[in-house]
């Protein structure tokens, strides 16, 4: 009595074909090749029609929209202010000195906060200042003008108020 097995490795077929069961490494490699070099291809020109597009629209939105930001330092006490600097989103700027009652010119800066860091000294070279903690929730001024007023300096605490003036053209 002959039992065959259910397992096809004990129990092997006769060949019935006149070719190969698989196909030559050279032809796989040939195809596999010619996909992957075509997709390449798609992905590549995807990627720089992307970039041309994200060119033009840039381009666009800079042409339609100038946005500008003036800023300026106002000294509306009777003290004359020293080495004074302001701190401002991406931008610190410094002045030798700002008389009673006069003002900074005009400085284009990309954005401000209606408040900022002010540090000046006065003529006895004491130092005053204001460091805000952060913006959180606050929405930066990009166009307009923009006008810090250092008001009521008290010499006593080395304190002083810092107010401020908006006009959006």
């Amino acid at each position: 009595v002959f039992v065959t097995s259910d397992f096809p490795s004990e129990n092997p077929r006769k060949q019935t074909r006149n070719y190969s069961y698989t196909r030559p490494l050279a032809l796989i490699m040939k195809k596999t090749l010619f996909i992957l070099i075509l997709g390449l291809t798609f992905y590549n020109c995807k990627k720089e029609l992307k970039n041309q597009n994200e060119k033009v629209e840039i381009k666009a939105e800079k042409s339609e929209t100038k946005k500008e930001l003036k800023f300026s330092l106002y000294n509306s006490t009777e003290f004359e202010l020293r080495n004074i600097t302001v701190g401002l989103p991406y931008t610190s700027l410094t002045y030798d000195k700002l008389e009673k009652q006069s003002q900074t010119e005009w400085t284009n800066v990309k954005s401000a906060y209606h408040y900022g860091f002010v540090r000046f000294y006065d003529i006895k070279n004491r130092k005053y200042y204001i460091q805000p903690i952060d913006y959180v929730g606050e929405t930066p001024f990009e166009k307009g003008e923009l006008k810090f007023l250092i008001k009521d300096i008290d010499s006593i605490n080395q304190r002083f108020e810092l107010d401020f003036e908006y006009k959006n053209n």
